[in-house]
């Protein structure tokens, strides 16, 4: 290993909305050169070519709602039923009659 005691602080956030990802990353190495074993020789070190990391993918799920209209008829028949309960009353009526009589004692021969 290049550097034996070093402290390496990493920090990030990753902030996600709709499309946009922000990203931000602190890095803080604090090097000790005097633990380092490499003392006089600081000035002696080669600058590399950045590594290549594989690339992060990440997933950003969203969910739309749609309405959609849905039309159902519906067609309400009344029915009325119309029931006829038949009811009697008797409606009394009166007549008089006379009838005369007539009794016949006979004629006017019979009293003798």
């Amino acid at each position: 290993m290049l550097f034996n005691n070093q402290a390496i602080d990493m920090d990030s956030t990753i902030d996600g909305n709709n499309n946009v990802v922000d990203q931000d990353m602190n890095i803080d190495i604090n090097m000790n050169s005097n633990t380092m074993g490499m003392g006089q020789n600081m000035g002696m070190m080669t600058t590399n070519s950045p590594i290549m990391e594989p690339v992060q993918e990440r997933q950003i799920n969203r969910t739309f709602v749609h309405q959609v209209p849905h039309v159902c008829p519906i067609h309400t028949r009344i029915v009325n039923h119309h029931i006829f309960k038949h009811t009697y009353c008797p409606r009394y009526t009166c007549c008089e009659e006379n009838v005369c009589c007539n009794i016949d004692q006979g004629s006017c021969c019979n009293f003798r």
